[in-house]
């Protein structure tokens, strides 16, 4: 053997790190795909919003005293399904946005009763009522409410 062949890797030895570097690529693409669908798009359940651990711009626009939420999460969006009472709710977009930056409650259009409202299944009733509101930033939130179930489906798009 002389010293140029005792130096160079043999083809076997170069594939088996080939091998190893395109495993390695990969895992990390799949890690990164379960990441992002654990994160985004995903449906989650929380008791309350205590246990929601993403970021505040999207936390603080549910309301602290809503139950049972599922939550679906977006890059620059998300919707809620959840329960509170009618005057948890009222307190808590009084206390959160300014009254310029908002619609009064109105009932539901007619013609979405008994249709299910977005990908969480939420059903609109006849007794349904809306919200809508804004903040400086830009961001928008619809809360769509059913003050018999104190059933709640929230929409909100943030930037």
């Amino acid at each position: 053997m002389t010293y140029n062949q005792a130096r160079t890797p043999s083809s076997s030895q170069c594939g088996g790190v080939l091998l190893n570097l395109l495993l390695a690529l990969l895992a990390g693409a799949l890690g990164l795909v379960l990441i992002c669908c654990w994160t985004y798009g995903l449906d989650t359940y929380h008791d309350s919003r205590a246990g929601i651990w993403w970021p505040e711009r999207g936390r603080e626009l549910i309301p602290p005293k809503a139950t049972d939420i599922t939550l679906q999460r977006d890059l620059l969006d998300h919707r809620a399904l959840y329960r509170i009472s009618e005057q948890d709710l009222e307190a808590f977009l009084d206390a959160h946005f300014e009254v310029s930056s908002r619609r009064e409650r109105s009932p539901i259009a007619p013609d979405q009763v008994g249709k299910v409202i977005g990908p969480l299944g939420w059903i609109a009733t006849k007794d349904a009522v809306v919200y809508d509101h804004w903040t400086r930033n830009g961001a928008v939130s619809t809360y769509l409410h059913d003050p018999v179930t104190g059933l709640t489906y929230q929409v909100s798009a943030y930037w």
